[in-house]
C-alpha cells in the first residue's frame, strides 16, 4: 500500500537587494522649508476676515473692508507698492473710483499707515485722486515716510490731518542700481527723474519753494505733529477732544478748530 505523503519545507533566510539611485536633482528634491509649510498652513487653514455686527434693519453682518468701504473710508496700512496701489485687497486706485462714481460730492477719507513706498504706485495714487472730482481727505496715522509723506500732502486742501503722535519722514527715494556701466546710468537717469517729479508734488502740496524742499529731503528727516503742521504738510492735528467727536461710529472733523 502507499505510504502517506509528509511534505518537508527547507528553511528559507531572506535576503533584501540594495539599488543605487542616482542622485535627486535639486529642483525637485527642495526641503519643505518655512515658506513652503506656512503656505500649505494658508490654504488649509485660510484666515476669516473680520466681520461686523449690525442692527436687524441693516443686515445681519458685513465684513470690515465691505464696511470701511460703505463708509467711504480707505486704510493704506503697509508699503505702498503696486500690488497694494492696484491689487488684491489693497485695491486703493479701484476703491477710490470706486467711491468717485457711486458719489463725486461726498468726501473720501484715506487713513494712511505706512513707512515707505513706491514712487510710482504713490504717483499712481495721486494721478488718481487729481482726476477724481470727490475731494480726498489724507489722515496720517503712526508713521508716514519716505514718498508716502507726499501722498499724506496731497488730499484736498483743508482736509489734510495727522494724529497727535504720528511721525512724518522725509528723504530722498532710494535706488539700487545693479548690472553695466550703461545700465547704472540709465537706473540713475530715471532715479533722478522721479526724486525731482516728487519734489514737485511736495512743493505744490506745501507750498513750499524748490530748495526749501531739497533741503528738508537731503537726509532721513523726522517730523512731529506739529512740525507737519508748520511745513505745509497737513492743515491740522488730531488728537484733542475738541478736534473730533464720535458719532454713529464714525469720526467727524470739527475743521473748525485747526
Amino acid at each position: 500500500m502507499p505510504r502517506p505523503f509528509t511534505p518537508s519545507l527547507s528553511p528559507c533566510t531572506p535576503t533584501l537587494k540594495t539599488i543605487s539611485l542616482p542622485p535627486c536633482h535639486p529642483s525637485y528634491c527642495r526641503p519643505l522649508g518655512a515658506g513652503l509649510i506656512a503656505q500649505s498652513r494658508r490654504v488649509q487653514d485660510p484666515i476669516i476676515p473680520p466681520y461686523i455686527q449690525l442692527s436687524p434693519q441693516q443686515g445681519d453682518a458685513i465684513d470690515l473692508y465691505g464696511y470701511m468701504l460703505q463708509n467711504r473710508i480707505i486704510m493704506v496700512g503697509k508699503r505702498v507698492n503696486d500690488a497694494v496701489a492696484t491689487q488684491a485687497r489693497g485695491i486703493v486706485v479701484a476703491s477710490l473710483l470706486a467711491l468717485d462714481s457711486i458719489n463725486p460730492n461726498e468726501e473720501i477719507r484715506l487713513y494712511i499707515n505706512a513707512g515707505a513706498g513706491s514712487p510710482y504706485a504713490i504717483t499712481g495714487i495721486l494721478d488718481t485722486i487729481r482726476a477724481m472730482q470727490a475731494p480726498v481727505s489724507t489722515i496720517g496715522v503712526g508713521m508716514v515716510g519716505g514718498a508716502v509723506a507726499v501722498l499724506l500732502a496731497g488730499g484736498a486742501k483743508g482736509r489734510r490731518f495727522i494724529m497727535a503722535n504720528s511721525r512724518v519722514m522725509l528723504q530722498q527715494p532710494n535706488g539700487g542700481a545693479m548690472g553695466s556701466a550703461d545700465e547704472v546710468n540709465i537706473q540713475a537717469t530715471e532715479l533722478n527723474r522721479t526724486m525731482q517729479l516728487m519734489y514737485t508734488f511736495l512743493a505744490e502740496y506745501t507750498g513750499l519753494p524748490m530748495d526749501k524742499v531739497e533741503e528738508e529731503c537731503d537726509r532721513e528727516h523726522f517730523l512731529g505733529a506739529e512740525e507737519s503742521k508748520e511745513l505745509g504738510i497737513v492743515d491740522g492735528i488730531i488728537g484733542t477732544p475738541p478736534a473730533f467727536m464720535p458719532r454713529n461710529g464714525l469720526l467727524q472733523f470739527a475743521r473748525g478748530n485747526f
